[in-house]
């Protein structure tokens, strides 16, 4: 494997400033995390908190016993008993094989800060990835991407109850799931390593009756022997954890909610976009009814909280006795979950994607209201992987990797297919259209001026006209480029391997879609490079 940086455009101005202008939104967050003395800064911070690391240990070794956890895992956890013992963490919500290859790609950011901070601070740096369990969204994490004929497809997992409660409690049908799993890898087509692959992974699925555990054998099964470890945040058992620190955010909300508007109004003067949904009576938290259905609060009037179009409304006294006695009933929301992070983790570090990055420079003044200093966050690895039989035709081509992955090869396909003819299939059809319109103009002027009720015909009959004309144009297009199939599949295949439906590559395809022709050791070679955790580059990893 080879890598190679590339400075790509950001995909947002803010994104743009926090990775090479930091002094610009240096308001907005606590540490400049290129910084590499700010981490000692941090272990200082972090031991101003109390944690509950006998209980957050037994919770960490249960949960991920559950899932089949390897040694190195539950070694991590028992280290982190030591109260020198910090964390780096980030977290993603339990796609299916593991969702779009970012999840990946921040699972081995985790993995790689951790083990950078825990050789320069000395002190144990355990790699935590936190599922999203909590979360509804399904139609997020139930599918994959295929390349089928000559195009992507979405392969989804359909469910009857999805969409109204969280994924953790989202009980799946394992044969289904297994059938669901034997179509995907058929679309990705047979290679040497498909039938064990296939084999372990309808193991797994036969064992999990949710997607959160399904994800977390996956996770354990390629980043086991790194000592990734794993908690989900819909699991009723962290909730208890969480008791205590759901009354501060119930008792902060007004407070939470004011400093998250405020910021964002900055954000938005600054340029930067509003990356939350925030209303001044925003709550910030999710009430789980007797269904299972997860409603999301508002502050109401008299200091209750209440969704009046669900017909929910809860005294803050309810509320406070529901965090106490039924925490599991409570959920956190886009602004809470990082702040519940941090009261339960001695988080030296935060792994975000860009999304993420966005949305926490709205956050500062909300960890402030909880009495929490926001952590340093980090942006995730950005990875596209490329094959020898995609480099080898764009070094044919001399087509430069930059150019491919800032959509540069639609421009180029379209003039390789003009080099292989002498028409000018544009200026011919643009002038045929011209000289109709010029011609057609006399006719029309008459319609009009025999009868108005002829105006509306007139317009008709001209759209008619150039329809036809436009008609002609696609069909002699399409005529040239079935001549040239072959090689413009080649251009279409390569655009579908970097930029899928001009998306990055890590956005769309599953990491499975190339471990099947690369093999289980893919991520652990990925591992293994020098990735430098803190550069903020795009890496290309040539397999």
């Amino acid at each position: 494997m080879e890598i190679k940086k590339l400075d790509l455009p950001e995909p947002s101005k803010l994104m743009n400033d926090y990775v090479h202008h930091f002094e610009r939104l240096s308001a907005y967050f606590e540490y400049d995390y290129k910084n590499p003395e700010i981490y000692r800064e941090r272990l200082n911070d972090i031991r101003k908190y109390d944690f509950q690391r006998e209980a957050l240990v037994e919770y960490l070794a249960a949960f991920n016993r559950k899932y089949g956890a390897p040694t190195n895992v539950l070694a991590n956890i028992e280290r982190l008993r030591d109260k020198r013992a910090v964390v780096v963490v980030g977290g993603q919500q339990a796609g299916l094989l593991t969702g779009p290859a970012y999840t990946i790609h921040k699972c081995l950011s985790i993995v790689q800060v951790a083990r950078h901070l825990e050789t320069t601070l000395g002190v144990p740096v355990i790699p935590v990835f936190w599922i999203a369990g909590e979360d509804h969204d399904f139609a997020e994490v139930n599918h994959v991407h295929v390349f089928e004929q000559g195009r992507i497809r979405k392969i989804d997992f359909r469910h009857p109850d999805a969409g109204q409660t969280s994924i953790s409690r989202l009980v799946v049908d394992r044969k289904q799931l297994g059938r669901w799993v034997e179509a995907v890898f058929q679309a990705y087509g047979e290679t040497a390593h498909t039938r064990p692959l296939v084999d372990d992974l309808l193991r797994k699925a036969a064992q999990s009756d949710t997607l959160v555990a399904f994800f977390a054998q996956l996770l354990h099964d390629l980043f086991g022997d790194q000592g990734l470890v794993l908690l989900d945040s819909g699991d009723p058992a962290l909730r208890r954890l969480e008791a205590p620190y759901f009354r501060k955010l119930i008792e902060q909300s007004e407070a939470i909610c004011a400093n998250v508007m405020e910021q964002l109004s900055l954000l938005k003067a600054e340029g930067y976009g509003s990356p939350l949904d925030q209303r001044p009576t925003s709550a910030n938290l999710f009430y789980h009814n007797e269904q299972g259905e997860r409603i999301l609060l508002d502050r109401a009037e008299s200091g209750a909280f209440a969704n009046e179009s669900k017909g929910v409304r809860i005294s803050r006294e309810e509320l406070f006795a529901l965090a106490e006695t039924r925490p599991e009933r409570l959920s956190n929301n886009v602004v809470t979950r990082p702040l519940m992070q941090e009261m339960l983790l001695p988080t030296v570090a935060f792994i975000g994607g860009p999304g993420e990055i966005a949305y926490w420079a709205a956050l500062k003044g909300a960890f402030r209201a909880v009495g929490l200093v926001m952590p340093p966050v980090v942006p995730r690895k950005r990875i596209t992987m490329i094959d020898r039989r995609t480099k080898r035709w764009l070094d044919e081509k001399a087509v430069a990797i930059r150019e491919a992955l800032t959509g540069g090869l639609s421009t180029r396909k379209e003039e390789w297919l003009r080099s292989q003819h002498d028409w000018d299939v544009d200026a011919i059809h643009q002038s045929v259209v011209e000289a109709v319109r010029t011609a057609y103009h006399p006719l029309g002027e008459l319609a009009g001026a025999v009868s108005p009720a002829l105006e509306r015909i007139r317009e008709k009959n001209w759209r008619l006209i150039e329809e036809q004309l436009n008609f002609m144009k696609k069909a002699i297009d399409r005529e040239l480029r079935l001549r040239h199939a072959t090689e413009l599949s080649k251009f279409d295949r390569v655009e579908a391997a970097l930029l899928p439906n001009r998306r990055p590559q890590e956005r769309v395809w599953n990491i499975y879609y190339f471990i099947n022709y690369w093999g289980r050791d893919l991520v652990d070679r990925l591992v293994a490079l020098d990735l430098e955790p803190f550069d903020g580059c795009h890496a290309v990893v040539e397999l």
